[in-house]
C-alpha cells in the first residue's frame, strides 16, 4: 500500500481500518434530528433511547451526546480475534462521524496504528515498521471489499 499519493489537501492518502480508537476517545454529539433518526432505525422508542444511549449529563437542548459502554461509543462492535470495529449504525451515522476523517497525523490513527499494527507514521505521512507488519497490515486492508468510509447499498 502507498500511503504517500497526496490528496487535494496535500495529506498523505489514509484511510480508515477500523481501529475504533476514536470512537473510544469521544463522545459523539448528536442533533436531536440525528437521535431520532437512530432511534427510529433501530426500533427504539424515544423514552428508550434517551435513557439507554444517551449522557443524561450533557446539558444541551438542540443536541445531545451517545454514551460510552465498555470505554467506547456505544454503537461501536469489537470483531472477535481482530482489530476491527464496526459501527452498527454505519449506513445511518450523525453528521459528526461522517465529517471525521482519518490521517496519518491524527493521533487517534497513530495511536491505533501503533496498538493493533505496531506501526508509525513517518514526517511524511508514510507507514514504518517491520517489512511483515508492514505487509500484514497492506493484506487487511485490501482484503476490504469496498470502502470501510462508504456504507453498503
Amino acid at each position: 500500500m502507498d500511503t504517500s499519493p497526496a490528496r487535494d489537501n496535500n495529506e498523505p492518502e489514509f484511510p480508515c481500518f477500523l481501529c475504533g480508537v476514536c470512537c473510544s476517545r469521544y463522545q459523539v454529539r448528536i442533533t436531536l434530528g440525528e437521535a431520532r433518526r437512530i432511534s427510529e432505525k433501530l426500533g427504539i422508542g424515544w423514552d428508550e433511547f434517551l435513557e439507554g444511549y444517551t449522557d443524561s449529563r450533557w446539558p444541551g437542548e438542540t443536541s445531545l451526546l451517545l454514551i460510552h459502554k465498555n470505554k467506547r461509543c456505544v454503537f461501536l462492535k469489537k470483531s472477535a480475534g481482530e482489530p476491527v470495529h464496526t459501527c452498527s449504525i454505519h449506513p445511518f451515522k450523525p453528521s459528526s462521524c461522517i465529517q471525521w476523517t482519518p490521517g496519518p497525523f491524527r493521533r487517534e490513527c497513530q495511536e491505533g496504528l501503533r496498538t493493533y499494527w505496531r506501526l508509525d507514521v513517518d514526517e511524511q505521512g508514510r507507514l514504518t515498521g517491520k517489512p511483515e507488519e508492514l505487509e500484514r497490515f497492506c493484506g487487511f486492508l485490501s482484503s476490504f471489499s469496498l470502502d470501510p468510509a462508504e456504507p453498503e447499498e
